[in-house]
């Protein structure tokens, strides 16, 4: 519980909010005035109860605000006046803010600690210290400027993009086939950074995407999304870009990066199995499921050799924990584009459980001229995204159409008479 002394000051706080200047310097009963009383109280407390009291006095002063009309307020202002200074500038500065509560007041009392000590190097390695960093100097970070759209080139290497798998769904196209197609949400993919070659030896980017609460991540990954303004992220990821395809911290990319019917290279963590035996786990045939096999038909069987090498190679496939291994699957075909909704269909099956992320580029084993006839935007999508029109593959080929064309049923041709 809060000392007595905490408390009594609470009462204190109280009481000043509600006299006046006047009745706060009168001496009362006990031979001083509420103000003196305050201040020698609040002195005797150290820095820790000090601190405590200054935000249970600030939600005091706002308790009491919110009862009193607009004109009290230069009066409370004149009363505090008279407490000390240190507890009079924090009043002023949080007077009109939002304060802590009396629970929060007590649960900072609670968990409040000195701060680190820092001790100060001797002169002579502080100064081999400093005699290294000047020469190594601190780099400025790259500016980056407004990006425009532009020509792909075939150095060019555009961003990726981080995603998250919704699930599986079928639709049938021109020809009725049925396609399967796994759905992607881009969940408010941003550029949280910029790599330069100066600083980090190659030109990336420095993506985010989902979000997550200030209290689920490290205080230094925190700072830089204040730094930057940009919202708290639930993942990042670092993509190597060319140079005339650096975006500026904050821009947004969208589903609308890509168009349908261009490849991908889809990379996600497989499903976990847990551990499981060699037959889940590398397909093996297992033993006989009849005579002379005794409780042992999913063993794996012999995994040794003789006296030489006298041991079990590296590799060799035993029981052991399955899945969650970052797999690529290359040249997936996006068959839909939702701009609207920042959806992309994906033709076949992604890596990964519904409701995990996976990062989507573009197909890197493709040509210049194969990737140059699909319209990508350069460096990104750099319009209204909502207003965008969904997109979706067509084939100007008939799967049907060699069936037709090459399969004769009736190769010979009836005579009258034969």
């Amino acid at each position: 519980q809060m000392p007595r002394s905490l408390q009594r000051l609470g009462l204190l706080a109280h009481e000043v909010l509600a006299c006046s200047s006047s009745a706060l310097t009168a001496v009362g009963r006990s031979g001083t005035s509420i103000a003196d009383q305050f201040t020698a109280l609040y002195s005797s407390q150290g820095y820790q109860a000090q601190q405590s009291l200054q935000l249970s006095t600030c939600s005091a002063i706002t308790r009491t605000m919110s009862h009193y009309q607009a004109s009290t307020s230069s009066a409370v202002n004149t009363s505090i006046g008279n407490l000390p200074s240190t507890l009079h500038t924090g009043l002023q500065q949080q007077h009109q803010t939002n304060p802590f509560s009396i629970a929060g007041a007590l649960r900072n009392y609670n968990q409040w600690r000195y701060p680190k000590r820092s001790f100060k190097l001797p002169d002579h390695i502080q100064s081999l210290i400093d005699k290294k960093r000047s020469e190594f100097p601190k780099l400025p970070a790259y500016v980056v400027p407004a990006p425009k759209p532009s020509e792909l080139t075939p150095a060019s290497k555009r961003a990726s993009c981080i995603a998250v798998k919704a699930g599986m769904t079928q639709e049938w196209d021109e020809h009725g086939v049925r396609v399967p197609l796994t759905v992607l949400w881009v969940d408010d993919c941003q550029v949280v950074g910029v790599h330069s070659q100066e600083k980090h030896g190659y030109w990336g980017l420095q993506l985010g995407a989902g979000y997550k609460r200030q209290k689920s991540i490290s205080p230094s990954e925190a700072g830089l999304y204040i730094k930057e303004g940009l919202p708290f992220k639930k993942i990042m990821f670092a993509c190597s870009v060319s140079q005339d395809a650096l975006l500026p911290v904050g821009t947004p990319i969208s589903a609308a990066h890509f168009v349908a019917g261009q490849h991908v290279d889809v990379t996600g963590w497989t499903k976990y199995k847990g551990f499981q035996g060699v037959m889940k786990r590398w397909g093996f045939k297992g033993l006989p499921a009849s005579r002379g096999v005794s409780l042992a038909h999913r063993a794996p069987g012999s995994i040794g050799n003789r006296k030489d090498p006298g041991k079990v190679w590296k590799g060799k496939k035993l029981p052991g924990v399955m899945g969650n291994e970052r797999r690529t699957i290359h040249n997936c075909l996006v068959y839909k584009v939702d701009p609207a909704r920042n959806l992309i269909y994906i033709r076949g099956q992604v890596p990964g459980p519904a409701g995990r992320f996976v990062l989507l580029r573009d197909a890197f084993n493709v040509t210049h001229e194969y990737r140059s006839a699909w319209g990508l935007p350069f460096p990104t999508f750099l319009g209204d995204a909502t207003r965008s029109k969904v997109q979706v593959y067509r084939s100007s080929k008939d799967p049907y159409r060699p069936y037709s064309e090459e399969t004769d049923y009736f190769p010979i041709t009836w005579k009258k008479g034969d």
